[in-house]
């Protein structure tokens, strides 16, 4: 099974490349996402695409006009050329912001209702992985993670920093303390990309459906509040002496505690959170 990776440098991407037999990298200089012609040029030729390159905040923040583009017309493109390569199966890395605010019971069957320009692009995407399952009998895996968690594939390319696995031990290790924007009282499911890397290869281990579009919540087993995240890198990392900060509660109504689950059973259910966050703070120093 010849596998093809998009996004292989990154945190999901590394980890995928690791965990899928017969993956190898599609780099910049083979295929460029930004890019229609080199889309339409790329050697796609073979069984599977995963596409582990989709939009962040920090590509939005720079230029919302080309963040666009890439997560509808550019993304259109290469799915055409993945379907006229012969590729018959797609994993498409998304996020559990689709479902708009992240609080009360989310399963899948939960409506989606993507608010900001992050949720939106990843939901147009899907989208579009969904109409190529319908309209190309590709089969279909969307994977939508909460807060993703591991070790930098290159620290130094790195850009999501204001994501809390990487913000917080960061901080304290910098600063020695962790200043929070809110209460930190809204909770978040962690998963480690090592995990995301399982369910997609659980996916393609199973026989191929031709026009299925499966939506999964990619689970991990550690769920806790932004605070409690907070004091846990601090008991790990700098214990006795690190400090949370954060403002005063503003004694408004407080949203329903999230409580983020999937229909289907996670593929790699153990925690790896501790040792992730302690082995990050390693490459940080």
């Amino acid at each position: 099974m010849t596998v093809h990776v998009l996004g292989a440098s990154g945190l999901i991407g590394s980890a995928l490349l690791a965990k899928l037999p017969g993956a190898h990298a599609l780099g910049r200089a083979a295929l460029d996402l930004n890019e229609a012609a080199s889309i339409a040029a790329a050697d796609l030729k073979g069984d599977v695409l995963v596409h582990a390159a989709g939009i962040t905040d920090e590509e939005f923040a720079a230029d919302p006009a080309a963040a666009w583009t890439r997560a509808t017309r550019l993304t259109q493109a290469l799915l055409e050329a993945a379907a006229k390569a012969g590729i018959k199966r797609l994993v498409y890395i998304s996020t559990a912001h689709v479902y708009g605010p992240l609080e009360g019971d989310m399963t899948e069957a939960r409506p989606v209702n993507p608010l900001g320009d992050y949720a939106l692009a990843h939901y147009a995407s899907e989208q579009l992985c969904r109409r190529a399952a319908l309209q190309r009998g590709l089969d279909v895996l969307i994977l939508r993670p909460c807060a993703v968690y591991g070790l930098l594939p290159d620290l130094s390319r790195f850009k999501r920093w204001s994501l809390i696995p990487f913000s917080f031990p960061r901080e304290l290790l910098q600063t020695g303390r962790i200043v929070l924007k809110s209460d930190g009282e809204q909770r978040r499911n962690f998963v480690s990309a090592g995990s995301i890397a399982a369910e997609a290869a659980a996916f393609l281990a199973s026989p191929p459906e031709p026009g299925r579009c499966r939506v999964q919540n990619a689970i991990g087993p550690d769920d806790m509040t932004v605070y409690a995240f907070a004091e846990h890198c601090i008991a790990l990392l700098r214990p006795g002496q690190g400090r949370v900060e954060r403002p005063s509660p503003t004694g408004g109504p407080k949203p329903a505690p999230l409580a983020y689950r999937s229909r289907y059973t996670s593929a790699e259910p153990h925690s790896t959170l501790d040792a992730t966050i302690r082995a990050l703070a390693a490459q940080i120093q």
